[in-house]
């Protein structure tokens, strides 16, 4: 074989396993996530809370913001960490835990760790995406008393964790969808596709209102996770927190000194020539107002301000703007 073949099949290769792991990803969508049912008795909470983290903008500029998630999601009976944001800078102690600190918030109060897919801005870094690992700091950080959840594929090498293979009980009223697999390309150390990414969202079932969806990167795509939450409950939505990647007019992640939108070109679910564009997010707005529901709150983290102000405008007093240290409460006090 030739130096022309040799290259040729090294450009061609990450897009011919882009296309392999789509196709795998619509089958496991298919055959498996259609095939889904609750674990048994999911019972309901009285109320939950959510509290941002970490995310694009904070309710005060005291508060560390970056383009990664971490939510605190608080019922009556449970404290369940989803996610751990991106460190960029790898420090220690990381943003989280300086906002944490600064918002009264321990480990210690923490039962439950769940992470939404194996991307930096969600398990911490880059490292640890490349090891499929996570960590909430770049120091240790003691999580042995806690129960952790990953989506396949994904482990932590100091702590006993559960692989979450489809829809589980992660405790009263709150339920794991299990991994919606998408194909991904991103932008790592060279320009290579992720392949098949798993990602898991969390349901809350808050009894007499419904169900709230809370989403980490919404690269599984919002009308599949819609039908698979239809599937699953027969309840209405009642809402939906977090990011839905819609980096439309510009990116939070930018590379090459700021010269290339990293977002708006990658993990996307489509080829980078290919952005999300201003009627897709339009539709996908159609398409969730026919739930009616009540809470509405994009994270800014992985789209952009055009996308949060048409998300605003659709939803009127509905939209609740997503901001570290803001909570968002059910019922509302």
């Amino acid at each position: 074989m030739g130096f022309k073949e040799i290259t040729s099949i090294s450009l061609a290769w990450p897009f011919v396993s882009f296309y392999w792991a789509k196709k795998k990803a619509d089958r496991f969508w298919s055959e498996k996530c259609m095939n889904w049912e609750l674990p048994g008795d999911v019972e309901s909470v009285e109320a939950l809370e959510i509290l941002p983290l970490i995310d694009w903008y904070a309710d005060d500029e005291d508060l560390a913001t970056e383009p990664g998630v971490s939510y605190l999601i608080k019922t009556e009976e449970s404290t369940v960490l989803f996610d751990v944001g991106y460190n960029m800078k790898r420090e220690h102690p990381s943003p989280l835990l300086r906002n944490m600190s600064k918002l009264g918030i321990s480990f210690d109060q923490i039962d439950t760790i769940i992470i939404s897919h194996p991307h930096a801005d969600h398990v911490g870094g880059d490292l640890n995406q490349l090891k499929r690992q996570f960590s909430p700091s770049k120091g240790h950080v003691d999580l042995s008393e806690k129960k952790i959840f990953l989506p396949p594929g994904m482990s932590h090498p100091d702590f006993n964790t559960m692989q979450v293979q489809r829809p589980i009980k992660i405790a009263r009223g709150i339920i794991s969808t299990g991994p919606i697999y998408s194909s991904q390309f991103i932008l790592g150390n060279t320009l290579f596709p992720m392949g098949i990414t798993p990602e898991q969202a969390l349901v809350v079932d808050i009894k007499g209102h419904g169900v709230v969806i809370i989403v980490g990167c919404g690269h599984q795509g919002l009308e599949r996770i819609l039908k698979l939450v239809d599937h699953l409950f027969d309840k209405p939505v009642y809402g939906i927190v977090g990011g839905l990647h819609y980096p439309v007019t510009g990116s939070r992640m930018t590379a090459f000194g700021g010269r290339l939108e990293v977002q708006k070109y990658f993990g996307t679910g489509k080829l980078p020539w290919i952005p999300i564009t201003k009627q897709e997010v339009l539709n996908h707005i159609s398409m969730l107002r026919k739930y009616r529901p009540k809470l509405v709150s994009l994270s800014a983290h992985d789209s952009c301000d055009w996308s949060i102000d048409a998300f605003r405008e659709a939803f009127g007093p509905d939209y609740k703007d997503l901001k570290v240290g803001r909570s968002i409460r059910i019922p509302e006090t």
